[in-house]
């Protein structure tokens, strides 16, 4: 059978023909924009599910992203609630607040940061409240917290709480914040096995004993709390990675020993002298000793995964036990008696070196770590900086107090560089 030929006939005599396109209205075009523009702000609303969430948005809450306390990532929405608070908001607000809260089917995530609230009493029933930050507010009494098993994440951080009693029970908290408070006795943490970080920086905090049966406890600031003086109740934590000691009273460390996971430690302005007990610590990437009275740094032979190291106003003069730390990123020796660095000649690592005050003369070991970035200088006896001339990576080179003499070639050979002289 032959094949149909196409018709001449005319189209508007037999009707539409189903073969040729139809000319869309540009009225239909925006209609349906606009339809989906509304798909999408129903979608992305964030208070579209629920009139509870509406309500709160009136009473002054912000919608915000939730994070997994196991994790940096975020929960999504149908998990979790997380509500900000805005300054502005009192405690009968809160009050008002609690029987949308209570409606929620998700888990809840209250940041109460930074307003006037002073107490939480009309939280004790929210059984679905897993984070709490009640930073800068007024709050003294916790006592309302007693019966919130489901919490895991607690921020008291620069409140005005002393007495932290009500915790006792709350064995589900893994994250608890008491920084910059008056709290002093610890017993309450006795059994809170599920901790991972627990912030006590510039607290009145003495004993630590309580917390020697913690076994997940992998976070521990202690900065600030200028009571502390002993620490070998920290020897049982076989969990912890980073301890925070800066400022303390600790004069020795030899109980640390047995923490072989420790991965960065801080002794800042602490009397320590002795870093013998460190010895064999591969795992430690950050030491922290500025300000210490530590003279000798023979220990960090070994440390191959050291990244930070610093040494700044201690009473250390030979950096020999450097030698083979090439993972070395971040070094500080400044106002220390160093005066000899031919062990850095092969840290090709190095990122940042500072050598201020120090009595550093010959930067010739310098000459191949073509990874620097900065370099500090400054107030030391260097004359010729010719051994730098090939550090093209150099973003800020600080000289000033030297007697270098060769600047303007420097210059020349480093365009990029931000010499400051």
């Amino acid at each position: 059978m032959p094949e149909t030929p196409p018709s001449t006939t005319n189209s508007s005599a037999e009707g539409p023909n189903p073969s040729l396109p139809r000319i869309i209205k540009p009225w239909a075009i925006g209609g349906a924009i606009a339809l989906l523009l509304g798909i999408l702000l129903l979608i992305f609303n964030p208070f579209h599910k629920s009139p509870d969430e509406r309500a709160l948005s009136e009473l002054g809450f912000i919608k915000g992203t939730c994070n997994d306390s196991d994790a940096s990532t975020a929960k999504p929405d149908s998990e979790c609630l997380a509500l900000r608070a805005k300054p502005t908001m009192t405690a009968s607000q809160v009050a008002a607040a609690l029987p949308h809260l209570k409606n929620s089917d998700r888990k809840i995530e209250l940041n109460l940061r930074g307003t006037q609230i002073d107490n939480v009493d009309s939280l004790k029933e929210l059984d679905d409240l897993e984070s709490l930050d009640l930073t800068d507010t007024p709050v003294w009494n916790i006592d309302a917290l007693k019966e919130m098993h489901s919490l895991k994440r607690l921020v008291l951080h620069r409140t005005e709480v002393e007495n932290i009693a009500a915790l006792k029970g709350l064995t589900g908290l893994q994250s608890l914040n008491l920084w910059d408070t008056r709290v002093s006795n610890l017993d309450a943490l006795k059994n809170l096995r599920d901790l991972r970080e627990l912030d006590l920086r510039d607290t009145q905090v003495r004993d630590l004993n309580p917390l020697e049966d913690l076994p997940h406890l992998e976070t521990l600031k202690l900065g600030g709390a200028r009571n502390v003086r002993n620490v070998d109740a920290l020897s049982q934590l076989a969990s912890l990675q980073t301890l925070d000691l800066n400022e303390t009273q600790v004069d020795s460390i030899s109980e640390l020993k047995k923490l072989r996971g420790l991965q960065a430690l801080y002794l800042a302005n602490t009397p320590l002298r002795d870093i013998d007990a460190l010895k064999g610590m591969s795992s430690l990437r950050t030491l922290v000793l500025d300000g210490s009275k530590v003279d000798d740094i023979d220990a960090a032979q070994g440390m191959l995964q050291m990244d930070t190291l610093v040494l700044a106003r201690t009473q250390v003069t030979n950096i020999d036990a450097l030698k083979g730390l090439t993972h070395l990123q971040r070094l500080n020796l400044a106002d220390t008696r160093v005066e000899n660095i031919e062990a850095l000649t092969d840290l090709k690592s190095l990122r940042m070196l500072n050598l201020f005050r120090t009595r550093v003369r010959n930067i010739d070991p310098l000459r191949g770590l073509t990874g620097l970035q900065e370099l500090y200088l400054a107030n030391t006896p260097v004359e010729d900086v010719d051994a730098l001339k090939g550090l093209t990576g150099l973003r800020e080179l600080v000289l000033y107090g030297t007697q270098a003499r060769n600047v303007d070639d420097l210059k020349a050979a480093l365009p990029k560089t931000r010499i400051v002289w």
